[in-house]
């Protein structure tokens, strides 16, 4: 028997919190975490409040959505 695939809308959210662009993720009442652009990097944001930094913005999504998946999904 196979399961069936579970699909899962994350929702896209961006603001500026003390001059910094924050794009915060979240998949119905779940926060995935937050991408918060420094200068020439991205730092990704798990909710336990776990840091990463990385070089692109689509590295630090896809970051907090494996997070998602792997502990949380």
């Amino acid at each position: 028997m196979s399961k069936k695939d579970k699909n899962v809308q994350i929702t896209e959210e961006e603001k500026m919190v003390n001059g910094q662009l924050v794009t915060e993720l979240t998949a119905k009442k779940s926060k995935l975490g937050q991408v918060i652009a420094d200068q020439d990097k991205f730092i990704a944001v798990l909710p336990s409040g776990e840091r990463f930094n990385v070089k692109t913005e689509n590295e630090a999504l896809d970051l907090l959505i494996r997070d998602f998946h792997l502990h949380r999904g």
